[in-house]
């Protein structure tokens, strides 16, 4: 993708405006993303956590946390199809 097919965007996190050049459809994750972060670093106020800085190391400690569970469970569905996937991908190369 080319710099010009990049859009601006501005997002809000944690009160501080971040400009941002995104593809266009990334737009809505984008924003999604700077909300879903907001709101979880809101959900540990309730916990007491400190400071803006440390509700943001919080929230972005629990959504790596996450991110390492979903991988974990994909990789543990997706040997047998993708071993099946992989079959199939070397039969069409025969022909």
């Amino acid at each position: 993708m080319r710099p010009e097919e990049k859009i601006s965007v501005r997002v809000a996190i944690a009160g501080k405006v971040l400009p941002l050049r995104v593809a266009p459809r990334d737009e809505e994750f984008v924003k999604t993303a700077a909300w879903m972060l907001n709101k979880r670093m809101e959900d540990f106020k309730a916990f007491h956590a400190g400071d803006e800085t440390d509700r943001l190391a919080w929230a972005a400690l629990d959504f790596t946390g996450d991110l390492l569970r979903l991988r974990a469970e994909r990789q543990e569905e997706n040997p047998a199809w993708e071993q099946d996937l992989q079959q199939i991908e070397q039969l069409l190369q025969g022909y």
